[in-house]
């Protein structure tokens, strides 16, 4: 048993021997094989590494070019120029210089045509023929001077990337649909050279049913709309809490303040409003009063923190208003101290001071409200015989 024993033992180690041998013999084979691999490896990293380096520097040269056109060709900074290059890649100048011949063609300026690559660099990629030259053709045929449209490209160059199509005439005809008149069009758009930014097409239907549903007559539709054409198009939210906050205040939308308001409001928030509202309390001003003003002269809520108090502290301490009275008639806080404001105060004192007027008949917001001949005729002329230097004092301080 044992002898059986050691022979099924000497088998065994025999077998592992040869076991061993084979394994030895193709660990080598292996490593022979792993060896031919890591050459290969290291041929190819050499051939990826040549086109590696070699797309680096067709790139850099790319760049280099760039650079230098942007600087040299479009007037624009080392730096500006360094920094835009990230967004176009010139080969050659054969097609940015056809851009830049077709903006000095339509009238551009060397500062115009600056702007515009300055802010959208990839203009220099697009086809002069193709897609900037039927642009430009478009804001001829609707009323656009040469001058005209290069105010609009140089105030919002992206314009140009815009389909034709698609975007710019459904916007001009959406525009043309509520204003009818081709010059209220333009008008509108050199207001707000941004509108080919905004889809207006899928606005116009939802924004005008609105607004007839609350009763708001056509004209004044069409007043908001050329007047301020960024608070019609807002966003949906935007425009929805815009709405809200007028009809909150009480505007009767068949009035003309319900559209003054939707722009005052536009650009005023409520922490504005209210801190706008902690000015005039000082004044002695209630709530009521603010919301009356408010109400009246909706484009109190949009004059500077600094005119409010500049303006109130002179009508109630130099010309001695009540401050609720201004609160009654506060059209008289949109006015220019400096033009109108202090040199009629200044007239009127010295007719005053002459006897020539009576403090009874005077009336500072009439007077404040008159047009300038008005005033000149029934203060200044009238009385120049007797103060010449009234005119003097009238003209010096306007």
């Amino acid at each position: 048993m044992s002898s059986l024993l050691h022979c099924r033992r000497v088998g065994i180690v025999s077998s592992f021997r040869r076991k061993v041998g084979d394994f030895a013999f193709n660990t080598s084979t292996v490593v022979v094989n792993l060896g031919f691999l890591v050459n290969r490896r290291r041929t190819l990293c050499s051939v990826s590494q040549v086109n590696l380096d070699g797309f680096e520097k067709q790139t850099q040269c790319l760049e280099s070019f760039t650079v230098s056109y942007l600087v040299n060709s479009c007037g624009l900074s080392l730096e500006s120029a360094k920094s835009n290059s990230r967004f176009v890649k010139l080969v050659s100048s054969e097609k940015p210089d056809s851009v830049l011949a077709l903006f000095k063609d339509h009238g551009f300026t060397n500062d115009q045509i600056t702007t515009v690559i300055k802010s959208f660099p990839r203009i220099l990629s697009l086809s002069p023929e193709a897609v900037i030259s039927p642009k430009l053709m478009f804001f001829s045929s609707i009323g656009f001077s040469t001058s005209d449209t290069a105010k609009l490209i140089s105030s919002c160059p992206k314009t140009l990337s815009f389909s034709l199509e698609k975007r710019l005439i459904p916007c001009y005809d959406s525009l043309k649909s509520i204003l009818l008149e081709e010059e209220n069009v333009v008008k509108c758009l050199k207001r707000g050279y941004r509108c080919f930014s905004l889809k207006i097409a899928h606005c116009v239907s939802p924004r005008i049913s609105i607004f007839r549903e609350l009763g708001v007559p056509d004209k004044s539709i069409k007043w908001l709309v050329q007047a301020s054409p960024f608070t019609f198009f807002s966003s949906e939210r935007r425009f929805n809490e815009i709405l809200n906050r007028v009809c909150s205040y009480g505007f009767d939308p068949k009035k003309a303040g319900f559209v003054h308001a939707m722009i005052a409001f536009d650009c005023t928030s409520e922490s504005t409003m209210e801190r706008k509202y902690k000015l005039f309390q000082r004044f002695g001003w209630s709530k009521q009063d603010f919301v009356s003003a408010i109400m009246r002269f909706p484009n109190c809520a949009t004059v500077s923190d600094e005119k409010i108090m500049y303006t109130m502290e002179y009508l109630v301490n130099n010309i001695g208003l009540q401050a609720r009275d201004i609160a009654a008639r506060p059209v008289v806080l949109g006015l220019s101290m400096e033009k109108r404001i202090k040199p009629r105060n200044q007239v009127i004192s010295l007719l005053l001071s002459k006897g020539l007027v009576k403090k009874k008949d005077i009336n500072y917001f009439t007077i404040l409200k008159m047009k300038s001949p008005e005033f000149m005729d029934k203060f200044v002329l009238k009385h120049q015989v007797e103060l010449p230097q009234l005119m003097q004092t009238f003209t010096s301080n306007r």
